[in-house]
This record gives C-alpha cells, structure tokens and sequence, in this order.
C-alpha cells in the first residue's frame, strides 16, 4: 500500500470534516486519502501520530468510504514503532509517538473517514496544533524501506469554521485579467468634396474703376 519508491512520500491527503470540543479535548472527524495503488492481498500496517508528551489518543477509528470498519489496535508507549519513528522523523523534548496496528483489507481501498479525538487539548483558541501522521507495511521499517505521511492539523476554536489552502483563496491563485485598453476611435476621413462644401466663399471684388 505505499508503493516501491524507498524514503517518505507525502501522499496521505487528510481534509476536515467536523470538528467538536469536548471539555479539554478535541474530537476531529477527517477524509483520508491514501494516494497509492491498492494492494492485493490483506496485511497489517504500522501506524504513527506525533503527538504532546502530555496528550493521549481516546479514540481513533479509521472508516473506509465503501462502509465497515478497520480495525486498530494500540500499541505500548516507546514501542519498536515508535523508537523507528523517533529515529527516522525525530521528536521534538515534548512530544512522543503514538502507534498502532491496523488490519488491512483490499476491499477497504484508500479512502477513509476518520474519527481522532484526543486529550487534553488546550491550544490557544486563534492556534492550531500540526500532528504529523505516517504509516508502512507491518514488516517494514521507516528508517530503512518506504512509506506515505500528511499533516493533520487541529484547530484552536477561532479556527474550526473555516479552512483555507496552504497555497492561498481561488482568487488569489487564478492569474490576474488582462486589462482592456480601450484605443480612441478614429476620425472619419472627409471627402474633399465635403472639405469643397465646408470652405470660406471668397470675396467679391468690387467693378474696376475706369481711368478719367
């Protein structure tokens, strides 16, 4: 399910549905999109999510957008996962490495909806809090074969209405509208008879005085 290529492929798409904010929680629903051919057989895959040390994950369900459910199965603090994970993507002094085993499935294919919800959550209500999300093949590891990873960001709670691109507003993106010059109309050329009709009539001279 992550391909041949080896090191990380950033092709795990994770988009907002919903999010709640339950007592010093937050409870995030997501669509997943795992960007990759689907495999043809069943499997198990490793699964990790950076967190705060101080946090933990309450629930995490993962939905498969044809229906039924994948079953996840928590792992044990600092487990061999996330020792792999430590090494291969680092940890910052307060963070830690959440990990799971997830039972694949070829029907399931790579669409998901996700359920997270994790406590305590007090970001900062105009904040957000960017937790790093990856995952590989059971018999892999991450610091020697491949794997797919994204960004799931929680947002403080000015910021749940409304998400915007990274990369800016439609508007923003499109190319800016040529502006139209309007060039002065041109003057009509007048006919010389008209230029004949338009002219100053001479002045009559008066008769010729006759010598005395």
């Amino acid at each position: 399910m992550t391909g041949n290529i080896r090191g990380g492929q950033a092709k795990l798409i994770i988009k907002k549905k919903t999010v709640n904010f339950p007592p010093l929680k937050i409870e995030k629903e997501s669509e997943l999109d795992a960007q990759t051919p689907t495999p043809d057989h069943a499997m198990q895959l490793k699964l990790g999510l950076r967190i705060k040390q101080a946090q933990q994950v309450e629930a995490l369900e993962l939905r498969p957008a044809g229906g039924g459910l994948m079953a996840v199965h928590a792992q044990p603090a600092n487990d061999p996962i996330a020792q792999d994970l430590a090494a291969t993507l680092g940890l910052a002094a307060d963070e830690k490495w959440a990990t799971f085993l997830a039972d694949y499935d070829p029907a399931f294919g790579t669409k998901f909806n996700s359920t997270l919800r994790l406590s305590p959550f007090n970001v900062h209500d105009n904040g957000f809090q960017v937790v790093t999300v990856a995952f590989t093949h059971a018999n892999r590891t991450f610091a020697n074969d491949n794997y797919l990873f994204g960004l799931s960001i929680l947002p403080g709670k000015n910021n749940a209405a409304l998400q915007l691109p990274l990369s800016g507003s439609e508007r923003s993106a499109r190319k800016p509208a040529k502006k139209t010059v309007k060039k002065p109309a041109k003057k009509a050329k007048t006919s010389k008879k008209a230029k004949a009709a338009v002219r100053k009539p001479k002045k009559a001279k008066g008769p010729k005085r006759r010598p005395r």
